[in-house]
């Protein structure tokens, strides 16, 4: 029989050969996932998973993937432009009271092809809703200047509730002006101690469809305004991927694997008319095409 100090001896190293096994098993996988991307970070045919702030993503393959080629991509003195063949962008802004007052004859001369302006804000302690207080400034100089023009809201809707109030709210600004883009929901984690810090995707996904729901139904457009953690952690995204979806990422490239129509790559762009930093936007997709889509009520 075996002494007892043999027996301990012989559990060590099956112990060990066990955990040599074990971390070799894991760098094997990790290996394997790493090498189903390309050095470029454009995807793969078939991926099934991908990893995002360390969190394990299984990839919804009924969701439109980006179809951006990062190689396209290219920075020239502080704005990003696509150069792929056949595909066509629009270079914009966003702005809010934030920006103070806007010289818009200066903007639309500096190359200004688009804009969306802020409407307004939900507060993320209290819940009051505001109007921005630049709003119809923008909104009248901007078009009178022949800039497409679409607006945002800053939702921090808790619920369905919440969400088409915020949305009624908007629809009575407007009062049937016309928009040459679409009504934004803007909704923006902001911190566990904000009053929507525990809000379920569930929760988020329902409210964001019921805003979209009633901005159609009132006839105009709606689009969602999301960066990757929202996307990704808080929202169930296949459940909102049909929309037109406005991704915010300050980068050089989108890396975002799902589609989008407009990337939102800067917050501190520079734009003649606009003391400051402003956000830089590039649209993929024609801003006047949108007028057969949205318009008076």
């Amino acid at each position: 029989m075996l002494s007892e100090k043999k027996k301990r001896h012989l559990f060590i190293i099956a112990a060990s050969l066990f955990l040599v096994l074990v971390l070799f098993s894991f760098a094997y996988i990790s290996a394997m996932s790493i090498s189903r991307y390309d050095r470029s970070n454009r995807l793969f045919s078939g991926e099934k998973y991908f990893y995002y702030d360390g969190q394990l993503i299984i990839r919804d393959p009924g969701i439109r993937d980006n179809i951006y080629k990062r190689e396209y991509f290219h920075m020239r003195d502080g704005r990003l432009y696509y150069e792929e063949e056949g595909v066509d962008t629009w270079f914009g802004i966003d702005v809010s009271g934030y920006q103070d007052w806007i010289r818009w004859s200066r903007v639309a001369e500096d190359g200004v092809q688009f804009a969306f302006i802020r409407l307004g804000n939900r507060g993320y302690s209290g819940g009051t809703i505001y109007k921005d207080s630049k709003f119809e400034y923008n909104y009248t100089e901007a078009r009178h200047c022949g800039i497409p023009v679409g607006v945002y809201f800053f939702s921090q809707a808790l619920n369905d509730e919440e969400a088409v109030e915020e949305a009624e709210y908007i629809l009575r600004q407007l009062n049937g002006r016309v928009l040459d883009l679409p009504i934004v929901f803007d909704w923006e984690y902001v911190s566990p101690d904000a009053r929507t810090g525990d809000i379920t995707p569930e929760a988020l996904t329902s409210a964001c469809n019921a805003f979209c729901r009633r901005i159609e139904e009132s006839g105009y457009s709606a689009m969602v305004y999301t960066n990757l953690y929202t996307a990704y952690s808080r929202y169930n995204f296949s459940e909102i991927s049909n929309k037109y979806i406005w991704l915010a990422q300050f980068n050089d490239y989108p890396t975002f694997r799902y589609y989008f129509d407009v990337f939102q790559y800067s917050c501190t762009g520079k734009v003649h008319g606009i003391e400051g930093e402003v956000d830089l936007n590039l649209m993929f997709v024609d801003p006047k095409s949108f007028l057969k889509r949205t318009g008076s009520i």
